[in-house]
């Protein structure tokens, strides 16, 4: 069983807390159900006193990202202020012209968990949402995700990837699945972890 000092709370109803490391995903359908995944997520990095980075794309962009996260309670401008949250949109982050620097962004987020770690973090927490995502870097982005995953085992780091639901075939859901720790689902009021044959079998 992970110690207490190797747990962070997770923020989302119904699950209480998460080991650094983890490397979730989850399928939304539109901007709120992204919403609430996402703004109590980083609300509770920055109460465990996590460094917090936000790629954000559409249906939701960084402007609204900070926004949702005002209306949640959190003094944006502070935390904008002190690095404590850094919040952009994916294309200053995950592309390069047309291509994809999947590689190049592991590294980055090795040394973002070093200085936040440096700065008295408690840890990194970081997302991206793959809307950006085309038929032609899919294998790309896959590979990527394949690499988080060996790679942030272990690390004070905790990831969320969120997929458009809508647009992910059912052997493109799978794909996803299979490189992630975990996946998020929220059939009700409360959320739930799923994994191993429960998360693959998601329709």
């Amino acid at each position: 069983m992970p110690s207490a000092g190797s747990l962070t709370d997770c923020g989302l109803p119904g699950i209480k807390r998460i080991p650094y490391g983890v490397h979730m995903c989850h399928f939304y359908d539109g901007r709120e159900q992204l919403a609430a995944a996402l703004v109590p997520y980083f609300a509770a990095g920055l109460r465990a006193n996590e460094r917090c980075i936000w790629i954000a794309a559409e249906p939701l962009n960084a402007a609204q990202a900070k926004l949702g996260l005002i209306e949640a309670g959190v003094d944006v401008a502070a935390v904008l202020a002190s690095g404590a949250l850094v919040v952009r949109d994916f294309s200053e982050w995950y592309a390069e012209g047309e291509r994809l620097r999947g590689t190049e962004v592991v590294r980055y987020w090795l040394a973002e968990e070093e200085r936040a770690l440096a700065e008295g973090y408690a840890g990194l927490r970081i997302t991206g949402n793959v809307t950006f995502l085309t038929p032609e870097t899919w294998a790309t982005f896959m590979d990527y995700e394949d690499v988080v995953n060996r790679t942030f085992a272990g690390r004070r780091i905790v990831t969320l990837c969120t997929y458009p639901g809508h647009a992910c075939a059912a052997a493109q859901t799978l794909e996803v699945v299979r490189r992630h720790t975990c996946a998020l689902e929220r059939p009700d009021d409360g959320w739930q972890i799923l994994t191993g044959n429960a998360a693959q079998e998601r329709p």
